[in-house]
C-alpha cells in the first residue's frame, strides 16, 4: 500500500468517525434550544457554558468505535455537570444513552452490566444536586427526571448488550457451518482419495502379480502387464491431483471442476489396448473430465485385463446426467468392481445401467466361478452410502441367494448435492 492509499484510507477513516459526531452535536444544540425555549424557570438558562458542553458532548462521539469505555467517562462526565448546574433536560442525555449503547454493543456483557447501574447512579445523583440547588421542582417532577433518567441508560444499555449477544450467536453459528462444511469437503476428498488410490492399487498388484509370472516364458505378456501398470498409474496420478484439486480451487474453478474439466494429459482408461502408447503429460494438455459414466468402458477394458469377464447393459439417456450423478455412479461401479478384483477371483461380472424417469438405477452382480469369495469389508462402501445418501439415493450390498454379490444404488436424476464446495468451506 503506498503513502497515497495511506492517506487517503486515513482521511475517510477521519471522515467517518468525525461526520457522525458534527451530526450528533448539530442535534444536541437544536433540540436542546427548542426545548430551553419552551422550558420556564427554576430550569438555568442556557449559556455558554451549557453551548460548550453539548459541543463536547457531540464530539467525544468520534471515539465510540475505539474506546467505549472513554466515550461513556466523557459523556457521564459532560453530561452529570451539564446536569448538576441545572440545565434543561432532554436531548443533552441521548449523549448518555449514545454512549451506554454502544458499550453494551462492544464490551462484554459483564463489563456492560456493571457500567449501567453505575452510570444510573451518577445520573441520577447529578439530577439530585440540581434539585438541590432549585433548578428541579420537586415532587412528581422530581421523580419523572429521574425515572427519565434511568430508562435513558438501562434501555439503551440492555439493548446493545442484546444486539451484542445477537451477533455473537450468528458469528458462531456460522462458524459451526464452517466446520461442519470443511468435515463434509475433508470426508468427500477422502472418499476420492480411496476410490481413485484404491482401485488404482489394486489393478496395479493383479497386473504386477501376472508379469512375474509370466517374465520368462512370455515377455512379452509381461511387457503388456507392465505397460498397462504404467498405464493405470499415470491415470490414478491425474485423476488424484483432479481431486485434490478440488481442496485448493476457488469456487469458478469448483464449478469448473463440478462440469467435468480438469487439465490432464488425455484419457488414459479408454478402450484402447494396454500396449498401445499412453499419452504423456504435457503443459497445455486438453481438459478432460474428472471421471464418469463415459470413462466406464475404459474401466471395464482393464478390469478385464485382469482376468474377470465384465458384461456392460444400458438402457435409457445416460449422457445428460447432472455432474453429481454421473460421478457417483461411475465411484460405485468402480468400487464394486474393485471389490471383485480383490475379493471374488475369477469371476463373472454384469453391471447394469437403467436411466428411467427421475432415477438412475447401477446394479452389479459378480458370479464368482472358484467359490463364494470373501466378504466385503472395509471403508469403500460405507463411503458409497455416505455418497449415495448426499443425493438423496439408496445403497445395497449383500450376498445373492444364487451366490456371488450384489451391489444395487437407485439415484434421483436431479439430485445436485454431492460435490464439495471449497469455496463455501472457506468462508
Amino acid at each position: 500500500m503506498t503513502w497515497r492509499s495511506r492517506v487517503r484510507r486515513a482521511a475517510l477513516v477521519a471522515v467517518a468517525d468525525a461526520l457522525p459526531a458534527l451530526v450528533f452535536g448539530v442535534i444536541l444544540l437544536v433540540g436542546t434550544s427548542n426545548i430551553a425555549r419552551e422550558q420556564v424557570p427554576p430550569a438555568h438558562p442556557l449559556d455558554t457554558t451549557a453551548y460548550a458542553l453539548l459541543v463536547l458532548a457531540g464530539g467525544a462521539i468520534a471515539v465510540r468505535r475505539y474506546a467505549p469505555l472513554l466515550l461513556l467517562a466523557a459523556e457521564m462526565s459532560i453530561i452529570s455537570t451539564y446536569t448538576a448546574l441545572g440545565y434543561p433536560h432532554g436531548p443533552a442525555n441521548l449523549a448518555v444513552a449514545v454512549a451506554v449503547f454502544t458499550v453494551g454493543l462492544r464490551l462484554a456483557p459483564r463489563t456492560a452490566s456493571r457500567a449501567g447501574p453505575a452510570c444510573a447512579v451518577i445520573l441520577t445523583s447529578a439530577a439530585a444536586v440540581s434539585y438541590a440547588r432549585g433548578y428541579v421542582d420537586g415532587g412528581w417532577r422530581l421523580v419523572s427526571v429521574l425515572l427519565g433518567d434511568l430508562l435513558l441508560i438501562l434501555v439503551p444499555v440492555l439493548l446493545g448488550a442484546l444486539l451484542r449477544l445477537s451477533r455473537v450467536a450468528s458469528a458462531r453459528a456460522e462458524e459451526e457451518e464452517t466446520r461442519r462444511r470443511i468435515e463434509q469437503m475433508r470426508l468427500r476428498m477422502a472418499r476420492e482419495v480411496h476410490d481413485v488410490v484404491g482401485h488404482g492399487l489394486s489393478v496395479i498388484s493383479l497386473h504386477a502379480a501376472v508379469a512375474l509370472h509370466v517374465l520368462d516364458r512370455r515377455p512379452e505378456q509381461a511387457q503388456v502387464a507392465l505397460e498397462a501398470i504404467r498405464r493405470t498409474s499415470v491415470d490414478a496420478l491425474n485423476e488424484l491431483r483432479a481431486t485434490l484439486a478440488l481442496t485448493r480451487a476457488g469456487s469458478e474453478h469448483a464449478d469448473t471442476l463440478a462440469a467435468g474439466a480438469v487439465p490432464v494429459a488425455g484419457d488414459a482408461r479408454d478402450s484402447s489396448p494396454p500396449a498401445a502408447a499412453a499419452p504423456q503429460e504435457r503443459p497445455g494438455a486438453p481438459r478432460m473430465p474428472l471421471t464418469g459414466l463415459s470413462r466406464l468402458p475404459g474401466l471395464i477394458a482393464e478390469v478385464r485385463l485382469c482376468g474377470t469377464a465384465v458384461d456392460l447393459v444400458t438402457d435409457g439417456e445416460l449422457t445428460e446426467l447432472p455432474a453429481e450423478v454421473d460421478l457417483a455412479a461411475y465411484r460405485i461401479v468402480q468400487e464394486a468392481l474393485t471389490n471383485v478384483l480383490r475379493h471374488a477371483g475369477p469371476a463373472e461380472v454384469r453391471v447394469a445401467l437403467t436411466a428411467a424417469g427421475d432415477h438412475l438405477r447401477v446394479e452389479i452382480v459378480d458370479s464368482p466361478v472358484a467359490g463364494p469369495g470373501t466378504p466385503v469389508t472395509g471403508h469403500g462402501l460405507r463411503g458409497l452410502r455416505e455418497r449415495v445418501a448426499e443425493l438423496g439415493g439408496t445403497l445395497t450390498a449383500g450376498p445373492c441367494p444364487q451366490g456371488g454379490w450384489r451391489v444395487r444404488s437407485d439415484l434421483p436424476i436431479g439430485a445436485t448435492a454431492a460435490l464439495p464446495d471449497p469455496a463455501g468451506a472457506a468462508r
